[in-house]
This record gives C-alpha cells, sequence and structure tokens, in this order.
C-alpha cells in the first residue's frame, strides 16, 4: 500500500479514530489502527472491541493495501510534521514494516496484517432513524451528567434511549438523581415494538467530542440493534455495544404532581448554589455527602451551607413563595449540573416536603424533567 495525504487531514482523522483505540491492553492488535484503502478512499479504523470507529480521508492512493499501525507512535509523528509537506504512508507486505516520509523526515514502523485485527462491523439496516445534530447535542448533554460512576451498577453506567413509535427518549440516573428528556424531531423511524438501550458513558462522551468538532453535518443516522448502537455523520461512523441488563423503571422515579412548584431564576439560583458550596467540605463518607440547604419562607429562599471547622454561607434569592416554611437539603453537585444545562431563564422548582425527590422543569421546555432526592439533615 502506498497513500499520500496532507497533514491536516490525516491528523483530523487520527483525532476521530485515536479515542477507540486501546492505550493499554492484553491483546497488542488492539494498540494499533487500521489504515486501509477501500473504494478508492483512505480508511482508518480503530476499536477496543467496545467501541468501533471508522472515517474516511482525503488523499491520493498509489497502491491499495492496510495495514495496521501503533497508534500512539503514528500518532505523536504526525503532530511533529510540518504543514508544509505531504505526508507518504507505505507499508511493505513482505515485512510490515510501515515506511512515513514527509520533506526531510523519515520514519520506519513495524505494523501488524489487516488479517490479525478484529472484523469492524457496518452500519447496521434495522431501526434506522436520523436526528438534527443539534437537538441531538442538547439532549445528551441534558442527560449525561445523572449517569452512575459506580461501576458494581453497571446499568446505570450509560445512557438509556427508548424508542417508541416516532418518539426518542433519553434517560440518565445514578439512583440519587434522574434526568430525562424526549423528542419528536426524529424522521425515518418505523417501529413494531419499543426498542430500549442502554448506551455506555464512554461511547456517549466520544460522540459528544465528535459531534462539537468543526464537523458540518447537519443531520445524524441513527441505527439501534439487539447489543449495538451505531451512528453515522460524514464521513465517520461509530459503532458501540450496548450494556446488557435492564434499565430502572424510571416513570415510576418522576413525581406526578407537586404540592407546592416555585419559580427560580437559573442565573441566580445558579450562583447562589455555587457561592455556599464554597463552604462544603468534598472530602465526605459516602453515607453522609456534603450538602446545601434550601429555606423557603415567605417570598425568600435562602440557600447556606455549613461546615464545623470551615464556616458558614448564606444567599438570599427573590421567590414568589407564600406557603408555610419548609427546608430541603441536596448534594450541591446535584443541582448545579441541573441549572448549568438548562438555556431558558426560569425553572419550575416542585416538591412535597423535605424528605421526597423534587422536580427541576424548565419554565418552557416541558420535554425535561430532573429529579432529585433531598438529603436528610
Amino acid at each position: 500500500m502506498r497513500v499520500i495525504c496532507g497533514k491536516e487531514e490525516l491528523s483530523k482523522g487520527m483525532q476521530t479514530v485515536y479515542f477507540a483505540a486501546s492505550s493499554k491492553s492484553i491483546l497488542p492488535i488492539l494498540l494499533n489502527f487500521l489504515l486501509e484503502t477501500e473504494d478508492g478512499k483512505i480508511k482508518l479504523s480503530s476499536t477496543d472491541l467496545e467501541i468501533i470507529v471508522k472515517c474516511y480521508i482525503k488523499g491520493e492512493i498509489l497502491e491499495e493495501g492496510s495495514i495496521t499501525i501503533p497508534t500512539k507512535k503514528f500518532s505523536d509523528i504526525i503532530k511533529e510534521l510540518s504543514l508544509e509537506n505531504e505526508i507518504n504512508i507505505r507499508s511493505n507486505e513482505t515485512n510490515n514494516q510501515i515506511n512515513i516520509t514527509s520533506g526531510k523526515s523519515k520514519f520506519n514502523l513495524m505494523g501488524i496484517p489487516k488479517n490479525e485485527y478484529p472484523a469492524t462491523l457496518d452500519f447496521p439496516n434495522e431501526n434506522n432513524f436520523t436526528i438534527k445534530r443539534e437537538i441531538f447535542v442538547s439532549i445528551l448533554k441534558k442527560t449525561i451528567f445523572a449517569v452512575s460512576k459506580d461501576s458494581q451498577r453497571y446499568v446505570l453506567n450509560g445512557v438509556c434511549f427508548v424508542l417508541e413509535q416516532d418518539i426518542l427518549k433519553i434517560i440518565a440516573t445514578d439512583g440519587r438523581r434522574l434526568a430525562y428528556t424526549t423528542t419528536n424531531e426524529i424522521k425515518g423511524i418505523k417501529l413494531q415494538t419499543k426498542i430500549k438501550a442502554i448506551v455506555p458513558t464512554k461511547a456517549i462522551i466520544h460522540i459528544l467530542k465528535l459531534l462539537s468538532s468543526d464537523i458540518k453535518t447537519e443531520n445524524i443516522k441513527i441505527g439501534i440493534t439487539r447489543n449495538q448502537i451505531a451512528l453515522e455523520m460524514e464521513d465517520i461512523t461509530i459503532i458501540s455495544t450496548l450494556i446488557e441488563g435492564i434499565f430502572p423503571s424510571y416513570e415510576q422515579v418522576i413525581p406526578k404532581t407537586s404540592e407546592i412548584s416555585v419559580r427560580l431564576n437559573v442565573k441566580d439560583t445558579l450562583s447562589a448554589v455555587k457561592q455556599v458550596a464554597l463552604l462544603v467540605v468534598d472530602k465526605i463518607s459516602l453515607d453522609r455527602p456534603p450538602a446545601v440547604k434550601f429555606h423557603f419562607n415567605s417570598n425568600v429562599l435562602k440557600i447556606s451551607a455549613s461546615t464545623a471547622g470551615v464556616g458558614s454561607g448564606e444567599v438570599e434569592v427573590e421567590v414568589d413563595y407564600k406557603a408555610e416554611p419548609v427546608e430541603i437539603s441536596f448534594n450541591p453537585n446535584f443541582i448545579k449540573e441541573v441549572l448549568q444545562n438548562i438555556d431558558e431563564e426560569s425553572i419550575i422548582f416542585g416538591f412535597k416536603n423535605s424528605l421526597n425527590p423534587a422536580t427541576i422543569i424548565p419554565e418552557k421546555d416541558k420535554n425535561y424533567i430532573c429529579v432529585v432526592m433531598p438529603m436528610r439533615a
């Protein structure tokens, strides 16, 4: 194989596939990415056996072929090469040596034949739909922060996709908070039955990273099978295995009604929580995590925190509240992460009492709901 690429184009391709390549593996082949020619195009692929990333880059093909190349070494070399010179890559099928030349720079790396590389799957033909890029990015950001980081609760270590007719629901929870959003802005789907898929956090992070880059695609094609999810955008395809297991019944967690509903300004409330959280000590045992208190009184919300040996703080926020005084304690990080992902001016904060879960809903977007469990004082 022999191909010629520009540094910018090759670097872009390497950034795309680098994430899925294993940095540590008992299988040496997984430390490599696959470089090959396919249908007159240059194709890069990588996998860690859980995620597969494939992309096509522009370049000139002088000889067809394929080879796997050490990902980190190759990426490091490309970073140091000049933008002014094209990069010539040649592989020798006899000894699996890769020659890299650019201007006066020359490098040799040892590769591994393609036939030893794990098979990379194609985009599925079933359960496909399309969704606008900005909508997909928004709903992922509004939910991923609530995913559990406890590896022992593996079914909560991902974001749950629910497809029902022409509606996509996205849910994440760690058992103490839940983020739920839904959209009907999907096209091309025809389902006989409801589909549930738990997508690993690692895959969601890489998807968001790619969608936040300079790719120009407006629509994303998504396909879901029994054990995989695939996304296609421009010349990039991501395929991820799904988490096996039964996701909790999120419908039962979301309170149907709230006895008290208070309109809160997002900016003011977020600022107040951030301020008093400075007095909270993070290094506390899990059975007594850090807390801030929400004290509702006549037209005033006092948000406060105190830590023995550190100090205390309190910030007042004006609210329209006429009911009996009530005090509720929350993990400040849970409140901050919700408010940071709401792009509206106001939320509706709903609750029953200091022991039952509270709901946070944007004033205008009723398709987004967050549920936060209070903490016992």
